[in-house]
Parts: structure tokens; C-alpha cells; sequence
């Protein structure tokens, strides 16, 4: 499991080996579908 930390303080577990834009979807679709980049521990990673 792994623990993510967003930028309103609010933490979320999940499975490890998830995509960022897995992570996205379960936020939202709609915000899966505005996904453009993704950092993990300050590295861009691939969407």
C-alpha cells in the first residue's frame, strides 16, 4: 500500500503499482480526462 498525500492535507491509500491517472479516476473522470502531468516525490512520471 502505498499513502498520497494531496495539497488540501487529505490522504488516500492505495494498491501499490497504481498509475497516476488511476489515481485521478477515483477522484474524478472528469478530472482523470484534464490530467496532463504527474509528480511522484517531485519527479515528472508518465500519465
Amino acid at each position: 500500500m502505498i499513502k498520497i498525500t494531496f495539497p488540501d492535507g487529505s490522504v488516500r491509500e492505495y494498491e501499490s503499482g497504481i498509475t497516476p491517472f488511476q489515481i485521478a479516476e477515483s477522484i474524478s473522470p472528469r478530472f482523470a480526462a484534464d490530467v496532463l502531468a504527474a509528480k511522484v516525490n517531485g519527479q515528472d512520471c508518465n500519465i
